[in-house]
Protein backbone atom coordinates (compact mmCIF):
# COMPACT_ATOMS: atom_id res chain seq x y z
CA UNK A 1 0.00 0.00 0.00
CA UNK A 2 1.09 3.57 -0.56
CA UNK A 3 2.31 5.48 2.47
CA UNK A 4 0.61 8.81 3.20
CA UNK A 5 2.93 11.80 3.16
CA UNK A 6 3.49 13.45 6.52
CA UNK A 7 1.61 16.75 6.80
CA UNK A 8 3.70 19.64 7.98
CA UNK A 9 1.05 21.63 9.81
CA UNK A 10 -0.30 19.91 12.91
CA UNK A 11 -2.01 22.96 14.33
CA UNK A 12 -4.50 23.45 11.46
CA UNK A 13 -8.19 23.06 12.26
CA UNK A 14 -8.02 22.74 16.05
CA UNK A 15 -11.77 23.29 16.22
CA UNK A 16 -12.32 20.33 13.88
CA UNK A 17 -10.01 18.13 15.96
CA UNK A 18 -11.70 19.14 19.22
CA UNK A 19 -15.06 18.14 17.72
CA UNK A 20 -13.98 14.59 16.82
CA UNK A 21 -15.61 11.71 18.68
CA UNK A 22 -14.63 10.65 21.36
CA UNK A 23 -11.97 13.37 21.69
CA UNK A 24 -14.79 15.82 22.38
CA UNK A 25 -15.52 13.93 25.63
CA UNK A 26 -12.07 14.63 27.08
CA UNK A 27 -11.49 17.43 29.56
CA UNK A 28 -9.53 20.36 28.13
CA UNK A 29 -6.49 19.36 30.20
CA UNK A 30 -6.41 15.79 28.88
CA UNK A 31 -7.24 16.88 25.35
CA UNK A 32 -4.24 19.22 25.33
CA UNK A 33 -2.05 16.39 26.61
CA UNK A 34 -3.19 13.96 23.94
CA UNK A 35 -3.26 16.51 21.10
CA UNK A 36 0.51 16.24 20.78
CA UNK A 37 0.12 12.58 19.82
CA UNK A 38 -2.30 13.35 16.97
CA UNK A 39 -0.63 12.88 13.59
CA UNK A 40 -2.04 14.80 10.62
CA UNK A 41 -1.14 13.56 7.15
CA UNK A 42 -1.80 14.43 3.51
CA UNK A 43 -3.08 11.48 1.46
CA UNK A 44 -2.97 11.50 -2.33
CA UNK A 45 -5.93 10.19 -4.35
CA UNK A 46 -5.77 6.42 -4.71
CA UNK A 47 -3.65 5.90 -1.57
CA UNK A 48 -4.76 3.35 1.01
CA UNK A 49 -5.32 4.29 4.64
CA UNK A 50 -5.54 0.68 5.78
CA UNK A 51 -6.44 -2.72 4.40
CA UNK A 52 -8.95 -5.37 5.36
CA UNK A 53 -7.52 -7.60 8.07
CA UNK A 54 -5.03 -4.98 9.32
CA UNK A 55 -4.57 -4.66 13.09
CA UNK A 56 -2.89 -1.25 13.29
CA UNK A 57 -4.38 -0.07 16.61
CA UNK A 58 -5.05 3.40 15.15
CA UNK A 59 -8.14 5.60 15.24
CA UNK A 60 -8.23 7.36 11.86
CA UNK A 61 -10.30 10.49 11.14
CA UNK A 62 -11.04 12.28 7.85
CA UNK A 63 -10.42 16.05 7.98
CA UNK A 64 -10.62 16.89 4.27
CA UNK A 65 -11.52 14.99 1.09
CA UNK A 66 -13.44 11.77 0.38
CA UNK A 67 -12.68 8.19 1.45
CA UNK A 68 -14.11 5.02 -0.13
CA UNK A 69 -14.70 1.89 1.96
CA UNK A 70 -14.12 -1.32 -0.01
CA UNK A 71 -15.19 -4.87 0.86
CA UNK A 72 -13.30 -8.11 0.28
CA UNK A 73 -14.68 -8.41 -3.24
CA UNK A 74 -13.29 -5.00 -4.21
CA UNK A 75 -16.69 -3.29 -4.26
CA UNK A 76 -17.18 0.18 -2.78
CA UNK A 77 -19.70 -0.27 0.03
CA UNK A 78 -19.44 3.11 1.75
CA UNK A 79 -18.24 6.68 1.29
CA UNK A 80 -17.07 9.11 4.00
CA UNK A 81 -16.90 12.82 3.14
CA UNK A 82 -15.16 15.46 5.23
CA UNK A 83 -17.45 17.85 7.05
CA UNK A 84 -20.24 15.31 7.48
CA UNK A 85 -21.30 13.76 10.76
CA UNK A 86 -19.78 10.30 9.91
CA UNK A 87 -16.38 12.03 9.50
CA UNK A 88 -16.44 12.94 13.20
CA UNK A 89 -16.06 9.24 14.05
CA UNK A 90 -12.99 7.00 13.50
CA UNK A 91 -13.21 5.44 10.02
CA UNK A 92 -14.34 1.78 10.07
CA UNK A 93 -12.72 1.43 13.47
CA UNK A 94 -13.17 -2.30 14.19
CA UNK A 95 -9.96 -4.27 14.68
CA UNK A 96 -8.88 -6.25 12.76
CA UNK A 97 -10.14 -4.03 9.94
CA UNK A 98 -13.34 -5.30 8.32
CA UNK A 99 -12.78 -3.40 5.08
CA UNK A 100 -10.22 -1.40 3.11
CA UNK A 101 -10.14 2.42 3.13
CA UNK A 102 -8.89 4.22 0.02
CA UNK A 103 -8.73 7.95 -0.72
CA UNK A 104 -11.11 8.86 -3.58
CA UNK A 105 -9.67 12.39 -3.70
CA UNK A 106 -6.69 14.18 -2.27
CA UNK A 107 -7.44 14.10 1.45
CA UNK A 108 -6.17 15.01 4.90
CA UNK A 109 -6.46 12.54 7.78
CA UNK A 110 -5.66 12.57 11.49
CA UNK A 111 -4.82 9.46 13.50
CA UNK A 112 -3.94 8.56 17.07
CA UNK A 113 -2.99 5.42 18.94
CA UNK A 114 -6.28 3.78 19.98
CA UNK A 115 -4.94 2.40 23.25
CA UNK A 116 -3.58 5.76 24.36
CA UNK A 117 -6.91 7.40 23.56
CA UNK A 118 -8.80 4.69 25.43
CA UNK A 119 -6.60 5.07 28.51
CA UNK A 120 -7.13 8.83 28.54
CA UNK A 121 -10.88 8.35 28.27
CA UNK A 122 -10.85 5.81 31.09
CA UNK A 123 -8.88 8.11 33.35
CA UNK A 124 -11.00 11.09 32.40
CA UNK A 125 -14.25 9.34 33.24
CA UNK A 126 -13.05 7.74 36.46
CA UNK A 127 -13.89 9.18 39.85
CA UNK A 128 -10.31 8.43 40.85
CA UNK A 129 -8.78 10.51 38.05
CA UNK A 130 -7.50 13.05 40.56
CA UNK A 131 -5.04 10.45 41.87
CA UNK A 132 -3.29 10.22 38.50
CA UNK A 133 -1.36 13.02 36.87
CA UNK A 134 -0.16 12.49 33.30
CA UNK A 135 1.73 15.38 31.75
CA UNK A 136 2.59 15.94 28.12
CA UNK A 137 5.76 15.60 26.02
CA UNK A 138 8.15 13.29 27.94
CA UNK A 139 5.28 11.48 29.63
CA UNK A 140 3.68 10.61 26.30
CA UNK A 141 6.93 9.14 25.00
CA UNK A 142 7.31 6.42 27.61
CA UNK A 143 3.59 5.80 28.05
CA UNK A 144 2.87 5.55 24.32
CA UNK A 145 5.73 3.11 23.86
CA UNK A 146 4.59 1.06 26.84
CA UNK A 147 0.97 0.92 25.72
CA UNK A 148 1.95 -0.09 22.17
CA UNK A 149 3.91 -3.11 23.43
CA UNK A 150 2.38 -6.53 22.80
CA UNK A 151 1.95 -7.25 26.51
CA UNK A 152 0.21 -4.05 27.60
CA UNK A 153 -1.99 -3.90 24.50
CA UNK A 154 -3.67 -7.11 25.72
CA UNK A 155 -4.73 -5.57 29.02
CA UNK A 156 -8.35 -4.42 29.29
CA UNK A 157 -8.81 -0.67 29.86
CA UNK A 158 -9.81 -1.22 33.50
CA UNK A 159 -6.48 -2.94 34.22
CA UNK A 160 -4.53 -0.29 32.32
CA UNK A 161 -6.23 2.27 34.55
CA UNK A 162 -5.29 0.26 37.66
CA UNK A 163 -1.73 -0.04 36.39
CA UNK A 164 -1.28 3.69 35.76
CA UNK A 165 -2.79 4.57 39.13
CA UNK A 166 -0.54 2.06 40.92
CA UNK A 167 2.71 3.16 39.27
CA UNK A 168 4.95 5.15 41.59
CA UNK A 169 7.49 7.62 40.11
CA UNK A 170 10.99 7.40 41.61
CA UNK A 171 13.87 9.75 40.65
CA UNK A 172 17.38 8.33 40.12
CA UNK A 173 20.81 9.79 39.41
CA UNK A 174 23.44 8.51 37.00
CA UNK A 175 25.35 5.65 38.63
CA UNK A 176 22.53 4.62 41.00
CA UNK A 177 21.92 0.86 41.25
CA UNK A 178 18.22 0.16 40.76
CA UNK A 179 18.30 -3.59 41.29
CA UNK A 180 21.23 -5.78 42.33
CA UNK A 181 21.92 -9.33 41.17
CA UNK A 182 21.09 -11.88 43.88
CA UNK A 183 18.57 -9.68 45.73
CA UNK A 184 14.95 -10.68 46.18
CA UNK A 185 12.49 -9.29 43.64
CA UNK A 186 10.37 -6.46 45.05
CA UNK A 187 9.40 -4.14 42.17
CA UNK A 188 8.68 -4.10 38.44
CA UNK A 189 10.07 -1.04 36.66
CA UNK A 190 9.22 1.01 33.57
CA UNK A 191 11.69 3.66 32.43
CA UNK A 192 9.95 7.02 32.35
CA UNK A 193 13.01 9.11 31.47
CA UNK A 194 16.70 8.32 31.08
CA UNK A 195 18.59 5.12 30.28
CA UNK A 196 19.86 2.08 32.21
CA UNK A 197 22.56 -0.55 31.81
CA UNK A 198 21.85 -4.24 32.48
CA UNK A 199 24.86 -6.24 33.68
CA UNK A 200 25.52 -9.62 35.23
CA UNK A 201 28.34 -10.71 37.53
CA UNK A 202 30.36 -13.25 35.56
CA UNK A 203 30.96 -15.76 38.34
CA UNK A 204 29.43 -14.38 41.49
CA UNK A 205 32.49 -12.16 41.90
CA UNK A 206 34.83 -10.28 39.63
CA UNK A 207 33.75 -8.34 36.56
CA UNK A 208 30.33 -7.21 35.34
CA UNK A 209 29.31 -8.34 31.86
CA UNK A 210 27.13 -5.80 29.99
CA UNK A 211 23.95 -7.40 28.64
CA UNK A 212 21.73 -4.59 27.38
CA UNK A 213 20.91 -0.89 27.45
CA UNK A 214 17.33 0.18 28.18
CA UNK A 215 15.59 3.47 27.38
CA UNK A 216 12.28 5.28 27.96
CA UNK A 217 9.32 2.90 27.75
CA UNK A 218 11.39 -0.24 28.37
CA UNK A 219 10.50 -2.52 31.28
CA UNK A 220 12.63 -4.67 33.57
CA UNK A 221 12.52 -6.63 36.81
CA UNK A 222 9.76 -9.07 35.86
CA UNK A 223 11.81 -12.30 35.91
CA UNK A 224 12.26 -12.51 39.68
CA UNK A 225 8.64 -11.52 40.32
CA UNK A 226 7.13 -14.09 37.95
CA UNK A 227 9.41 -16.95 39.04
CA UNK A 228 9.48 -15.86 42.72
CA UNK A 229 13.28 -16.07 42.60
CA UNK A 230 16.29 -13.79 42.98
CA UNK A 231 17.41 -11.03 40.66
CA UNK A 232 19.49 -12.58 37.85
CA UNK A 233 21.15 -9.30 36.81
CA UNK A 234 21.89 -5.79 38.02
CA UNK A 235 20.44 -2.60 36.53
CA UNK A 236 22.29 0.71 36.90
CA UNK A 237 21.31 4.19 35.75
CA UNK A 238 23.47 5.48 32.90
CA UNK A 239 21.92 8.96 33.12
CA UNK A 240 19.82 10.97 35.51
CA UNK A 241 16.21 9.94 35.09
CA UNK A 242 12.95 8.74 36.53
CA UNK A 243 11.44 5.26 36.78
CA UNK A 244 7.87 4.14 37.36
CA UNK A 245 7.72 1.17 39.69
CA UNK A 246 5.04 -1.35 40.57
CA UNK A 247 5.16 -3.40 43.77
CA UNK A 248 5.45 -7.17 43.55
CA UNK A 249 1.90 -7.78 44.74
CA UNK A 250 0.42 -5.23 42.36
CA UNK A 251 2.47 -6.72 39.53
CA UNK A 252 1.12 -10.19 40.29
CA UNK A 253 -2.46 -8.92 40.60
CA UNK A 254 -2.53 -6.66 37.54
CA UNK A 255 0.01 -8.07 35.07
CA UNK A 256 0.87 -11.68 35.83
CA UNK A 257 -2.74 -12.81 36.20
CA UNK A 258 -3.58 -11.23 32.86
CA UNK A 259 -0.46 -12.20 30.92
CA UNK A 260 0.40 -15.66 32.28
CA UNK A 261 -2.29 -18.23 31.52
CA UNK A 262 -2.07 -21.62 33.26
CA UNK A 263 -3.50 -24.89 31.96
CA UNK A 264 -3.75 -28.37 33.46
CA UNK A 265 -2.00 -31.30 31.86
CA UNK A 266 -5.25 -32.60 30.36
CA UNK A 267 -6.07 -29.23 28.81
CA UNK A 268 -2.50 -28.92 27.56
CA UNK A 269 -2.71 -32.34 25.91
CA UNK A 270 -5.95 -31.35 24.20
CA UNK A 271 -4.30 -28.14 22.99
CA UNK A 272 -1.34 -30.07 21.60
CA UNK A 273 -3.68 -32.40 19.71
CA UNK A 274 -5.36 -29.34 18.18
CA UNK A 275 -2.07 -28.03 16.80
CA UNK A 276 -0.27 -26.21 19.62
CA UNK A 277 3.38 -27.00 20.43
CA UNK A 278 5.22 -27.94 23.59
CA UNK A 279 8.00 -25.48 24.51
CA UNK A 280 10.54 -26.77 27.05
CA UNK A 281 12.44 -23.93 28.76
CA UNK A 282 14.71 -26.17 30.83
CA UNK A 283 18.39 -26.62 30.03
CA UNK A 284 19.39 -28.56 26.93
CA UNK A 285 20.83 -31.31 29.15
CA UNK A 286 17.55 -31.66 31.02
CA UNK A 287 15.63 -31.75 27.75
CA UNK A 288 17.94 -34.43 26.33
CA UNK A 289 17.48 -36.58 29.44
CA UNK A 290 13.68 -36.61 29.26
CA UNK A 291 11.12 -34.35 27.65
CA UNK A 292 7.60 -34.24 26.31
CA UNK A 293 7.21 -35.71 22.85
CA UNK A 294 8.03 -33.38 19.92
CA UNK A 295 8.78 -30.48 22.25
CA UNK A 296 10.98 -27.54 21.27
CA UNK A 297 13.77 -26.63 23.68
CA UNK A 298 14.73 -23.01 24.31
CA UNK A 299 16.28 -22.57 27.80
CA UNK A 300 14.88 -19.65 29.79
CA UNK A 301 18.21 -17.80 29.79
CA UNK A 302 18.15 -17.69 25.98
CA UNK A 303 14.47 -16.96 25.34
CA UNK A 304 14.99 -13.27 24.57
CA UNK A 305 17.64 -14.05 21.97
CA UNK A 306 15.84 -16.98 20.32
CA UNK A 307 12.29 -15.80 19.70
CA UNK A 308 13.05 -15.95 15.97
CA UNK A 309 12.90 -19.74 16.26
CA UNK A 310 9.23 -19.51 17.17
CA UNK A 311 6.24 -18.88 14.89
CA UNK A 312 3.77 -16.18 15.96
CA UNK A 313 1.09 -17.98 13.98
CA UNK A 314 1.35 -20.96 16.35
CA UNK A 315 0.41 -21.30 20.01
CA UNK A 316 2.75 -22.83 22.58
CA UNK A 317 2.38 -24.61 25.91
CA UNK A 318 5.46 -23.77 27.98
CA UNK A 319 6.74 -26.18 30.62
CA UNK A 320 9.61 -26.89 33.02
CA UNK A 321 9.92 -28.98 36.20
CA UNK A 322 8.05 -26.74 38.65
CA UNK A 323 6.32 -24.06 36.58
CA UNK A 324 8.57 -21.21 37.75
CA UNK A 325 10.89 -21.03 34.74
CA UNK A 326 7.99 -21.57 32.35
CA UNK A 327 5.99 -18.72 33.94
CA UNK A 328 8.92 -16.34 33.50
CA UNK A 329 9.37 -17.46 29.88
CA UNK A 330 5.64 -17.09 29.18
CA UNK A 331 5.66 -13.50 30.44
CA UNK A 332 8.64 -12.66 28.22
CA UNK A 333 7.04 -14.30 25.19
CA UNK A 334 3.68 -12.60 25.78
CA UNK A 335 5.50 -9.25 25.89
CA UNK A 336 6.85 -10.10 22.44
CA UNK A 337 3.48 -10.97 20.93
CA UNK A 338 3.39 -14.76 21.24
CA UNK A 339 0.32 -16.71 22.31
CA UNK A 340 1.40 -19.03 25.13
CA UNK A 341 0.08 -20.90 28.14
CA UNK A 342 1.93 -22.50 31.06
CA UNK A 343 1.71 -26.09 32.28
CA UNK A 344 0.44 -25.55 35.81
CA UNK A 345 2.78 -26.92 38.48
CA UNK A 346 5.30 -28.05 35.89
CA UNK A 347 6.03 -31.66 35.09
CA UNK A 348 6.68 -32.55 38.73
CA UNK A 349 3.08 -31.88 39.75
CA UNK A 350 1.02 -31.93 36.56
CA UNK A 351 1.90 -35.32 35.13
CA UNK A 352 -0.66 -38.00 36.06
CA UNK A 353 0.64 -39.63 39.24
CA UNK A 354 4.03 -37.96 38.63
CA UNK A 355 4.56 -40.81 36.17
CA UNK A 356 7.78 -39.93 34.39
CA UNK A 357 7.45 -43.14 32.33
CA UNK A 358 4.35 -41.73 30.66
CA UNK A 359 4.49 -42.40 26.89
CA UNK A 360 4.28 -38.66 26.30
CA UNK A 361 7.68 -38.22 27.95
CA UNK A 362 10.57 -39.31 25.83
CA UNK A 363 14.36 -39.11 25.88
CA UNK A 364 15.45 -36.71 23.16
CA UNK A 365 18.16 -37.13 20.57
CA UNK A 366 20.88 -34.70 21.66
CA UNK A 367 21.56 -33.89 18.04
CA UNK A 368 17.95 -33.13 17.19
CA UNK A 369 15.81 -31.40 19.78
CA UNK A 370 12.64 -32.05 17.77
CA UNK A 371 13.35 -35.69 16.96
CA UNK A 372 10.68 -38.37 16.92
CA UNK A 373 10.15 -40.04 20.27
CA UNK A 374 11.53 -43.38 21.38
CA UNK A 375 10.29 -45.49 24.25
CA UNK A 376 11.37 -44.34 27.71
CA UNK A 377 13.18 -47.00 29.79
CA UNK A 378 11.05 -48.41 32.60
CA UNK A 379 11.81 -47.70 36.23
CA UNK A 380 13.43 -51.13 36.68
CA UNK A 381 16.19 -50.17 34.24
CA UNK A 382 18.88 -47.75 35.31
CA UNK A 383 20.49 -46.14 32.25
CA UNK A 384 24.29 -45.74 32.20
CA UNK A 385 24.77 -47.97 35.30
CA UNK A 386 26.94 -51.06 35.05
CA UNK A 387 25.47 -54.15 36.73
CA UNK A 388 28.01 -56.93 37.33
CA UNK A 389 26.55 -58.68 40.34
CA UNK A 390 23.84 -60.62 38.57
CA UNK A 391 21.15 -58.72 40.46
CA UNK A 392 18.88 -56.00 39.09
CA UNK A 393 20.56 -52.64 39.50
CA UNK A 394 18.96 -50.32 42.05
CA UNK A 395 17.38 -47.24 40.54
CA UNK A 396 19.45 -44.10 41.05
CA UNK A 397 17.02 -41.74 39.33
CA UNK A 398 17.15 -38.34 40.98
CA UNK A 399 14.10 -37.17 42.90
CA UNK A 400 12.18 -34.14 41.59
CA UNK A 401 13.81 -31.76 44.16
CA UNK A 402 17.25 -33.08 43.24
CA UNK A 403 16.49 -32.63 39.55
CA UNK A 404 15.32 -29.10 40.24
CA UNK A 405 18.50 -28.23 42.17
CA UNK A 406 20.63 -29.85 39.47
CA UNK A 407 18.79 -27.81 36.86
CA UNK A 408 19.44 -24.62 38.82
CA UNK A 409 23.16 -25.40 39.10
CA UNK A 410 23.39 -26.24 35.42
CA UNK A 411 21.57 -23.02 34.58
CA UNK A 412 24.14 -21.07 36.61
CA UNK A 413 26.98 -22.85 34.79
CA UNK A 414 25.38 -22.12 31.40
CA UNK A 415 24.89 -18.46 32.35
CA UNK A 416 28.52 -18.19 33.46
CA UNK A 417 29.70 -19.69 30.17
CA UNK A 418 27.56 -17.21 28.23
CA UNK A 419 28.81 -14.30 30.29
CA UNK A 420 32.43 -15.40 29.98
CA UNK A 421 32.06 -15.54 26.22
CA UNK A 422 30.50 -12.08 26.22
CA UNK A 423 33.37 -10.79 28.37
CA UNK A 424 35.91 -12.43 26.05
CA UNK A 425 34.26 -10.85 23.02
CA UNK A 426 34.26 -7.45 24.74
CA UNK A 427 37.92 -7.83 25.75
CA UNK A 428 38.89 -8.75 22.19
CA UNK A 429 36.99 -5.75 20.83
CA UNK A 430 38.73 -3.44 23.33
CA UNK A 431 42.10 -4.93 22.45
CA UNK A 432 41.43 -4.33 18.76
CA UNK A 433 40.38 -0.75 19.51
CA UNK A 434 43.55 -0.18 21.55
CA UNK A 435 45.62 -1.62 18.73
CA UNK A 436 44.04 0.80 16.25
CA UNK A 437 44.60 3.68 18.66
CA UNK A 438 48.29 2.75 19.08
CA UNK A 439 48.72 2.62 15.32
CA UNK A 440 47.08 6.02 14.93
CA UNK A 441 49.28 7.46 17.71
CA UNK A 442 52.43 6.05 16.13
CA UNK A 443 51.43 7.47 12.75
CA UNK A 444 50.80 10.87 14.31
CA UNK A 445 54.15 10.75 16.13
CA UNK A 446 55.93 9.97 12.88
CA UNK A 447 54.19 12.88 11.15
CA UNK A 448 55.15 15.30 13.94
CA UNK A 449 58.74 14.04 13.88
CA UNK A 450 58.90 14.57 10.11
CA UNK A 451 57.59 18.11 10.46
CA UNK A 452 60.12 18.90 13.20
CA UNK A 453 62.93 17.60 11.01
CA UNK A 454 61.79 19.88 8.21
CA UNK A 455 61.84 22.88 10.54
CA UNK A 456 65.42 22.16 11.43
Amino acid sequence: MNNPEQHSNKSTGQDILRNLIPLNALTEEHYQEIAGSLAIEDVSAGSYLFGQGDHDNRSVYLLDGVINLINQGGKVTGVVSAGTDPARYPIANRQPRMMTARAATKSVIAWIDSTLLDVMLTLDQSVETGAVKISAHTEQDWMSRMLRSEAFSKLPPSDIQRLIQALEPVPYSAGDTVIRQGDDGDYFYIIREGSCSVTRLASGKGWDVPLAELNAGDCFGEDALVSDGHRNASVTMLTDGSLMRLSKQQFLDILKKQLVHYVTYDLAQAAIKSGERWLDVRLAEEHTSWALENSINIPLATVRANTSRLDKNLKYVVYCDTGRRSAAAAFLLTQRGFSVSVLEGGMNESMPGNDFNNPAIQPQDAGNEESNSIEMPTASVTPFQENTGGQPAASTEASPPERQRLGELEAEVAAIKTELQAYTDTAEALEEACKSERQARNSLTESITALLNQLK
